[in-house]
């Protein structure tokens, strides 16, 4: 699924270049769920709302999102709420389009190429894509304001602790410059990614903001 700067962006673009610090902790809460250690496949779907291995459609997201948000009155809450499942979509969105396409090119081009390879090939492009939006957009404020969200649990599916120390490893992680694997993305390309970007908040406003 994308990596955190494609959900940074998106943030940026739901609330026109202001987004709060809970709504970007939000927008990569999902995945606190990486701090327990080693991790089963259901595990981290329970946190994406994956049901019988199925991804959730828009209308169970949405549905989910009105339900928690109501819960607490406070705006941070709510803006923390809304990347919470902001993320969810835009993973789901990016499952069906960009991601499908890779595995049937990269199959194509890999001819005999296993899930190992396929895996290897898409944690590169993808690493590097976190650095080439970093460069384009103004990342640094960005992780400025993530370190100062508050952050919330998500009964049952994520708590405080772990959101909060998500956010932490993240923000090291993309203001380690040695993590740019230097490549040129094939299949992640910086066009096609700003596009998804782009196209995705646009959707989410309508779903979520209108």
């Amino acid at each position: 699924m994308p990596w955190p700067m494609v959900h940074f962006a998106i943030s940026e673009m739901l609330f026109d270049g202001n987004p709060t610090p809970d709504l970007l902790l939000g927008s990569i809460a999902p995945d606190a769920v990486h701090v327990r250690g080693q991790i089963s496949r259901e595990e981290k779907g329970a946190t994406h709302l994956v049901r019988n291995g199925l991804l959730p459609d828009k209308v169970r997201i949405v549905r989910q999102f009105i339900a928690y948000s109501s819960m607490r009155p406070e705006p941070a809450w709510k803006d923390f709420v809304l990347g919470y499942f902001s993320h969810i979509y835009t993973d789901v969105s990016w499952t069906n389009t960009l991601y499908a396409d890779f595995e049937r090119e990269c199959a194509g081009a890999e001819a005999g190429a296993g899930e190992g390879n396929l895996r290897r090939i898409y944690n590169e492009e993808v690493s590097q894509i976190e650095f080439e939006i970093q460069r384009t957009r103004d990342a640094r404020i960005m992780l400025e304001r993530l370190s100062t969200a508050t952050g919330f649990a998500l009964k049952p599916l994520v708590t405080r602790e772990e959101v909060v120390a998500y956010g932490r490893q993240k923000s090291e992680w993309l203001n380690d410059p040695s993590q740019e694997p230097r490549i040129q993305p094939i299949y992640f390309t910086v066009q096609k990614v700003n596009s998804f970007i782009k196209e995705t908040a646009a959707e989410m406003k309508e779903l979520f903001l209108a």
